[in-house]
């Protein structure tokens, strides 16, 4: 059998998208990052600062949330976080320690709003 000529199989959508290096975290700031993504706010590592690291939290479409969480550089742990629900957001939700963090992720919800959306608000956002 020539295998040579087979075409590769597509990926799948889902398996398409890269999780993020978990090395050096504890096991709850690894949970709350799963949770971030459960919650599709796929997450990324942002640059260092300090004596910290930035997890970069960005939803699709411009009416999903954003916002980063800031976690030890040597510890791993969890320090604060901050999610911004959508751009017509009044302000930014702001949470201090893990347990705060885990309960402000469990608080957003999954955004709908796709990429080029044009609606003004994320009220007249396709649900």
């Amino acid at each position: 059998m020539n295998t040579a000529l087979t075409p590769a199989p597509e990926p799948i959508p889902a398996a398409a998208e890269t999780t993020i290096d978990l090395t050096g975290l504890t096991a709850h700031t690894v949970g709350i990052v799963r949770l971030a993504e459960a919650k599709g706010l796929r997450p990324t590592w942002g640059q260092p600062h300090g004596h910290t690291r930035r997890i970069t939290l960005n939803a699709v479409g411009p009416h999903g949330a954003f916002g980063s969480i800031v976690i030890g550089r040597t510890s791993g742990k969890v320090l604060r976080a901050e999610v911004i629900h959508g751009n017509d957001a009044k302000r930014p939700c702001r949470a201090k320690g893990t347990n705060a963090v885990r309960i402000l992720l469990n608080g957003v919800h999954r955004s709908t709003c796709q990429p080029g959306c044009a609606a003004p608000s994320s009220a007249d956002c396709r649900r």
